[in-house]
């Protein structure tokens, strides 16, 4: 039974929970924006009548004191204060007991003066304690208020509130449910994955092999039963039961005409010679007798991995629509620094130490075992969440995002470790997609949540619940095997050695690689979505959850985008192809500021970087074993990619600092378009010098042929 077929079940019954999921979520979005819409007219009216409520109590005052009520000064500057402090509000006016319009302000909407005139908004003169439900009267949602002093009515206040104000808090409260609804969905997809994915996989299999061994004729019995446990295990065990049956039946055949040949041979059975032969020829067809079963990798433990890997990461995601205004709010003057750069500083650190640390956490994690590095990398980055809670100043802030990037650190490496160490030759790229997936799904789920939870409950309260996220998930990583199961063949992870670094930082062809593609690639990425970004949108207007929504996008377009890339760098060529042309679409999408400053400007510039990035970003690490195949041989595969991670993250550090310098000088657009301009003329360099160094190639094997 072809593993493809069992696999294809396995996607048929997930597809089915799916599709369940999605239709009741769906309906929860429909059912929940009907019932936002309705409570929103009141709302809404409740706020108005406050402000109304302040500017009767002056018009009454006013008139308390002998001013004719058509004469009343200075409402007008009253109607421009009201006005700064809550800009949705669009239009004030002041009738008489008929309606007819005393003061007004601002733009009045179409029919106003016919709708001031109904008796139905009259009517509202007689009852004094009512407010009335906000009516909408061509742009305009009019809350009507009557003004009663001790003599009697005077008249009617009228406060408009534009359409399109009411119409982007719907437009954006639909946005979250939508980003709730796919968050949802990964988080559900997650979820079946930890609770039946590999453990249904891996019964299907079993079942499967099980089915195989009887079809092949192999009836020989298993020194160890994997079917017990299992989803499938009776149905397993029973055809298990079958094959050892005839097993069984076969042995005691053996026996049987072993004893006969035995005997004299006057007193043999007059057939047992035709036995022995038929038995020798079930022998040769058919497989009996007891075997071990094939060493194989332990799925289930890789996938016990996953879910507080998933966990803790999305701790750390939640925090990156948020982190630089938060930063931003606690900055105090420091003669010496700009607060453009400061607001980079804890970015920038927090990346530096995940580069440095990495190469030498690895080492520590294999010798003190992963799980226990896991659980201590996760408890630090527990007590820098809580500590960033509580910071009051960028100062303070550094040291506890360092903890946090320690804790990341530790986590990140001693999880990659996990996986390698379950898993078998045959099948590490496709366990190790496990442990991509985890990350991926917590970069789609993160930053979208994280500004709905920094817009509703405040920046310091996020932080807290990414500490409790990350205490979650010591909770699952103390439920990992505490025992370890190294391959002896694979060299022990070490740091690059100062020689190591200094012989390829001199190698041309290892530069082209990290300082003309990996590096320029990092800066786009912290220096636009994790820096730019968050602080953009909130200087035109915009909110923490537009910021989580964005980079979000960015997010899905890499889940979507990347295996599809990864499938096409299929040779050397296509992947340097792949490489450039994703820096040159990363760079446009930093450059598309320049056509406008709009949020759906910058959502279309996230969009391409994220197309850019998925493009290059498998190749990119392919094209290092390509491009230095002879250091790889000489130094050793994690000499060479330790480097040159190490480049890579520096360049993810870079990123907050240079757009920082850029915003000081430039303000944010000029910044976007100058980093996108060096990412576009990166990718062109790196495509020239990789064509060139094609061309020298090719010349030089012609030769090699002539001669």
């Amino acid at each position: 039974m072809s593993q493809s077929y069992l696999r294809g079940i396995y996607l048929r019954l997930a597809g089915v929970v799916m599709l369940v999921v999605v239709l009741a979520l769906g309906a929860s979005v429909v059912m929940s924006h009907r019932v936002f819409e309705r409570a929103l007219a009141p709302e809404m009216s409740k706020k108005v009548a406050t402000i109304g409520a302040s500017v009767r109590s002056l018009v009454l005052n006013a008139v308390g004191h002998r001013i004719k009520f058509g004469e009343l000064h200075g409402i007008d500057q009253k109607f421009d204060e009201i006005k700064h402090e809550v800009p949705e509000i669009a239009y004030f006016a002041v009738t008489d007991t008929h309606g007819a319009v005393l003061h007004q302000r601002f733009d009045a909407p179409v029919g106003a003066a016919a709708y001031f005139q109904k008796p139905s908004v009259l009517s509202a003169l007689s009852k004094p304690d009512i407010v009335p439900p906000a009516v909408c009267v061509s742009d305009q949602y009019i809350v009507s208020l009557p003004i009663i002093s001790a003599q009697g009515p005077l008249g009617m206040l009228h406060i408009g509130v534009d359409v399109r104000f009411v119409d982007s808090i719907v437009l954006g409260m639909t946005y979250d449910m939508l980003v709730v609804l796919v968050v949802a969905l990964f988080f559900t997809i997650e979820l079946l994955h930890f609770m039946a994915g590999e453990r249904l996989e891996s019964s299907l299999k079993s079942l499967g092999n099980t089915i195989d061994r009887g079809i092949e004729g192999d009836f020989s019995t298993r020194t160890r039963c994997s079917s017990a446990g299992s989803d499938f295990g009776a149905v397993t065990g029973m055809l298990e039961a079958v094959l050892a049956r005839v097993n069984v039946a076969f042995e005691a055949l053996t026996r049987e005409i072993e004893a006969g040949r035995r005997y004299p041979a006057h007193e043999r059975p007059p057939a047992i010679g035709a036995a022995n032969l038929g038995l020798q020829k079930l022998s040769q067809r058919y497989r009996f007798g007891n075997e071990a079963d094939a060493a194989r990798s332990d799925n289930n433990q890789i996938s016990k991995v996953r879910a507080p890997l998933f966990v803790f990461i999305l701790a750390e995601e939640l925090t990156r629509s948020f982190l630089p205004t938060y930063v931003k709010s606690l900055l105090v003057p420091i003669p010496w620094l700009s607060p453009e750069i400061a607001v980079g500083l804890p970015i920038s650190l927090f990346m530096l130490i995940v580069a440095f640390a990495q190469p030498h956490l690895g080492a520590y994690s294999e010798r003190v075992g992963h799980r226990r590095a896991m659980l201590m990398g996760a408890g630090i980055a527990t007590l820098g969440f809580i500590a960033t809670a509580f910071a009051t100043t960028v100062l303070d802030l550094l040291v506890w995002r360092s903890l946090c990037a320690v804790g990341y650190a530790m986590v990140f490496v001693a999880g990659q470790g996990y996986v390698l160490e379950h898993a078998s030759a045959s099948n590490r790229a496709r366990n190790f997609a496990v442990f991509v997936g985890a990350i991926m799904v917590a970069t789609v789920c993160g930053p979208s949540i994280g500004g709905i939870l920094a817009d509703n409950i405040g920046e310091r309260m996020t932080f807290g619940v990414s500490a409790l996220l990350a205490l979650g998930s010591i909770v699952a990583m103390r439920h990992l095997p505490d025992q370890r199961a190294l391959d002896p063949n694979r060299p022990a992870t070490r740091a690059p050695r100062l020689r190591e670094i200094g012989a390829l930082l001199v190698n041309g062809r290892f530069m082209a690689v990290t300082s003309l593609a990996a590096m320029p690639a990092k800066i786009v990425l912290t220096g636009i979505c994790f820096y730019l970004v968050p602080l953009y949108i909130l200087s035109i207007g915009g909110s923490q959850a537009v910021t989580g929504r964005l980079l979000m996008s960015y997010a899905v377009v890499m889940v979507v985008m990347a295996p599809l890339s990864a499938a096409l760098a299929s040779s050397r060529e296509r992947m340097e192809w792949l490489v450039g042309g994703g820096l040159v679409v990363s760079g446009l999408g930093g450059a598309l500021l320049l056509a406008g400053g709009g949020t759906l400007w910058v959502f279309a510039s996230i969009v391409l970087i994220g197309l850019g990035q998925s493009l290059s970003i498998s190749a990119q690490s392919a094209l290092v074993s390509e491009h230095c195949a002879s250091e790889v041989a000489k130094m050793g595969e994690s000499a060479v990619y330790g480097v040159y991670r190490l480049l890579e993250r520096i360049g993810n550090a870079l990123g907050p600092i240079l757009a920082g310098v850029l915003v000081l000088n430039f303000g944010y657009r000029v910044s976007f378009v100058a980093i996108g301009a060096l990412a576009v003329l990166s990718g062109a360099a790196f495509l020239l010098s990789t064509s060139r160094a094609r061309s020298v190639a090719m010349v030089a094997a012609r030769q090699g042929n002539h001669s």
